[in-house]
């Protein structure tokens, strides 16, 4: 399962295009209400476009539509109102029931906990204010993404490792993923996160004894900060793995 005030594919500070942003979902949500009708539950705005770590270059507006019941015939319905998002250059909604929802959160402890603690509804009532998400399995799953997510690094890096560029890719568009996981790895070792992909960094290194410098060069890349081309790929990747390789270490042996 894929999961992360809306800001939308715009710079902050931007209030016009925060402004059409807005209106841009406002039609959405309107074109499934009248696309679904009273199966539609809610509309629930998730990810960095709430928790206000949106960056333009590399983050979704994550919209996430629950139903009363989801049958073939609706899913058809939403058709329409889907491709027109799509069309905005937007990642279609996730789908799913109400029910789904409270009978899957020990499943995706990692997700719900992000939503309940990232939000805002467009539409209808907020079950994740009151949601319960069991912590028995979540440590489980943190180890399992952070797992998957490395092998899946290293499958990628041996088909790009002769470019360059394509490995400095390759750790940019992991790194959100990455993040995420220190986050819940720092939930799991008893710590509440720092506000912030800096801050949480910083708060990693402190308490897990890791080097983030690669981690903070490619967050001054993906701001605009640094040039991709001033960085030292070579030296860095060793230490970017090294980092995830360690906190999977402690993760384990929680």
């Amino acid at each position: 399962m894929v999961v992360r005030a809306a800001e939308g594919r715009v710079e902050v500070g931007n209030a016009g295009l925060k402004e059409a942003m807005e209106q841009a979902l406002e039609q959405f949500v309107d074109r499934l209400a009248a696309a679904a009708g009273e199966s539609l539950h809610s509309v629930v705005l998730y990810g960095s476009a709430v928790s206000g770590e949106f960056h333009q270059d590399f983050s979704d507006l994550n919209v996430l539509c629950l139903f009363q019941a989801l049958s073939t015939n609706v899913m058809l319905a939403l058709s329409e109102p889907v491709a027109w998002w799509k069309k905005q250059k937007h990642p279609a909604p996730l789908l799913l029931t109400v029910e789904e929802v409270k009978r899957s959160t020990d499943v995706f402890p990692i997700e719900f906990l992000d939503i309940q603690r990232h939000h805002r509804v467009l539409s209808g009532e907020d079950i994740f204010a009151t949601m319960e998400i069991p912590r028995t399995l979540h440590r489980v799953q943190v180890e399992h993404e952070l797992r998957t997510k490395l092998i899946l690094f290293r499958q990628q890096f041996l088909i790009d490792s002769a470019n360059r560029n394509k490995v400095l890719n390759l750790m940019l568009e992991s790194l959100s993923s990455f993040v995420t996981l220190f986050r819940h790895s720092l939930l799991i070792m008893g710590e509440e996160p720092a506000v912030g992909k800096r801050a949480l960094l910083s708060q990693l290194e402190k308490r897990v004894h890791v080097d983030t410098k690669a981690f903070l060069d490619l967050l001054s890349v993906r701001e605009g900060k640094l040039k991709g081309n001033a960085l030292d790929v070579n030296t860095m990747l060793p230490s970017y793995l090294k980092t995830v390789e360690q906190v999977i270490s402690v993760v384990d042996q929680l």
